[in-house]
């Protein structure tokens, strides 16, 4: 009966890769056929290799190394050790994609997690992940990274199929509870959203379009007791009052905004405080006095910008400044710069769970549009190739740039390959799953819910940084030994000897 069963899922897998590859045949798509005929040979090669101990002891620690270096990567440029490399607020290394880099650390490590023989220690690791996760500013892998976290808590602690009725409510609980203490604990910490409000020279502050700019740290004494106010000299150029800014990404619709910073100067002088959505002009003098602008609203199109300006093209400002501020609201609270530095505030804005939306528009957009092509083109799809041109002719006009695919993974095979395709998709996993040896699926479910997440926001499993772990995962529990029970299923132990309930 097990050989006919082995039997039936190895001939409903080669099923679906000829039906995907059929897909790519009838619309000619020499790319689509070569992509899914390395990536059947690639689970072939996994699942045949998957037998011998060694491979799955080699396996285990090349996961292992890997999740470990690309999560130390990650942190060492996001805080600025390595200054050179972080020339960008979002990590991303070397994946040219954040959203990439997220996927990858968030896939490896619950594929780790998943083969590890003391995956209780693993989870050890997921606050240096979930930080990595942070710099990335990746939310759909941070919803990942979470959700894998809450169920491997889940499966942890709920003995007994009927105490597992609880597990979606306890999941959902746990979830719940995680967010609100990072919302209340780390994103509200302080009402400031500006990445660096005291320091001129930080990479936040963008002073490109000046004329010429320059910054003295610890020049004066701040407005407050034991406070340090740097001193700013800066010249527009001839085309534009332009000295310098920085960003808090866009603005949401109908929310109230509110620019604030703390100057004085040795000469009377005028300078233009603008929040991008209001402006004032202020005069300082010889005291401090806080110069706030009048309050704007956002439109889910302009950015949040702290931008300081010279009141005529071409004008010079010679400024004592201190504790810059860009808050929500209708009036400016006390200056607080109580978050740690180590903690990026541009990150933390990315993860404010009130901007976040279960469907966005730049995601329904593509989305749209492959379902788009998909009703067009139902049985094949439109190829591969020819999907990200008719994917990027399609999202473009909108708000967000335009992009190659669906951002949403059976959508993007529906369009690529067609009915046929998905279908052929389907029954590759599903031949794959079946044949993972008990109690594999429980080992694997946290890389499985993370899967999930990562591809119903987003397109990633495909990529070069995150398909080998996650099938390497799968593929060393297809050939685990038998009556292997929590045990590492790496290692070849022997029935017998290998624990049954970890």
């Amino acid at each position: 009966m097990s050989g006919a069963r082995s039997t039936a899922r190895l001939a409903a897998g080669v099923l679906g890769a000829v039906l995907v590859s059929l897909s790519a045949l009838a619309t000619f798509d020499r790319v689509g056929l070569a992509v899914s005929l390395g990536t059947s040979l690639a689970l072939l090669v996994a699942v045949a290799l998957a037998r011998w101990p060694a491979v799955r002891g080699a396996s285990t620690v090349a996961i292992a190394l890997y999740v470990a270096s690309l999560a130390v990567a990650t942190v060492v440029v996001g805080v600025g050790a390595w200054p050179d490399a972080a020339e960008r607020a979002r990590v991303q290394l070397f994946t040219g994609n954040p959203n990439v880099l997220g996927a990858a650390l968030v896939t490896a490590f619950t594929a780790w997690a998943a083969v590890a023989e003391r995956r209780r220690l693993v989870w050890w690791g997921w606050p240096l992940v979930a930080f990595a996760v942070l710099l990335t500013g990746s939310r759909t892998a941070g919803a990942a990274l979470l959700t894998a976290g809450a169920v491997w808590l889940v499966l942890r602690f709920v003995r007994g199929r009927g105490m597992l009725v609880l597990a979606p409510l306890a999941a959902v609980a746990l979830l719940a509870l995680a967010a609100f203490v990072w919302q209340r604990g780390v994103v509200e910490m302080t009402p400031n959203l500006l990445a660096s409000p005291n320091d001129l020279r930080d990479r936040a502050w963008n002073h490109s379009l000046a004329a010429s700019f320059s910054v003295v740290d610890d020049a004066a004494p701040g407005p407050f007791d034991d406070t340090r106010a740097q001193r700013l000299v800066g010249t527009a150029t001839s085309e534009r009052r332009h000295i310098v800014h920085q960003s808090t990404g866009r603005s949401d619709l109908d929310v109230p905004y509110v620019a604030s910073l703390w100057l004085r100067a040795d000469e009377p002088q005028q300078v233009v405080l603008t929040s991008h959505l209001a402006r004032v002009t202020c005069d300082v003098g010889p005291e401090w006095r806080r110069c706030v602008t009048p309050v704007g609203y956002g439109n889910d199109d302009s950015s949040r910008q702290l931008h300081l300006r010279a009141v005529d093209r071409g004008g010079s400002v010679d400024l004592y400044v201190f504790g810059a501020q860009y808050e929500r609201g209708v009036v400016a609270t006390p200056f607080d710069d109580s978050r740690p530095g180590w903690l990026p505030q541009t990150m933390v804005n990315r993860f404010d769970l009130r901007r976040l939306s279960l469907l966005p528009e730049y995601r329904v957009i593509p989305m749209a549009a492959g379902l788009e092509i998909a009703r067009e083109h139902p049985w094949f799809g439109l190829g591969l190739a020819a999907s990200r041109e008719a994917f990027l002719e399609r999202t473009a006009g909108g708000r967000s740039r335009p992009v190659t695919y669906a951002h949403n993974l059976a959508v993007q095979l529906l369009a690529a390959y067609g009915v046929v395709g998905l279908v052929g998709f389907c029954a590759v996993v599903l031949a794959l799953l079946t044949a993972v040896r008990s109690p594999g699926l429980a080992r694997l479910a946290p890389l499985l819910v993370a899967l999930a997440v990562l591809n119903t926001w987003d397109v990633t499993l495909f990529e070069a940084t995150v398909f080998p772990a996650a099938v390497l995962a799968v593929a060393l529990w297809t050939r685990a030994p038998r009556g292997v029970g929590t045990a590492q299923p790496a290692t070849g132990a022997s029935a017998t000897g290998a624990s049954a309930t970890g």
